[in-house]
C-alpha cells in the first residue's frame, strides 16, 4: 500500500484537520483534491449513519464545511496559477 493510499483509505488518521491537507508537502495539488473529496464522502456517509440512529459523530457537519473550504482554496490556487 502506498503512502497516498494509506491516507485516503482513513485521511483522518493521517491529518488532524481539513487544513493540515493544504500544507502537506508530500502531497500534489491533485493528491491533495483527492484526500479531501475521500475525507468528505466518509463524513457524509458517517453522518448519514448517524441520522438513521446507526453511529455518527456531532462535529462531522462543521468538518465537511472546513474540507469545502479548503476544496475551494485549492480550486483558487490553481486558477490563479
Amino acid at each position: 500500500m502506498t503512502e497516498l493510499q494509506k491516507i485516503l483509505h482513513d485521511p483522518s488518521a493521517e491529518f488532524a484537520d481539513p487544513c493540515e491537507v493544504l500544507v502537506a508537502r508530500r502531497l500534489s495539488a491533485d493528491d491533495k483534491v483527492r484526500v479531501l473529496e475521500q475525507w468528505r464522502y466518509d463524513l457524509v456517509r458517517l453522518q448519514a449513519a448517524s441520522d438513521e440512529n446507526l453511529t455518527g459523530d456531532a462535529d462531522s457537519g462543521s468538518k465537511i464545511r472546513k474540507i469545502d473550504e479548503c476544496l475551494r482554496q485549492l480550486e483558487d490556487e490553481r486558477s490563479t496559477a
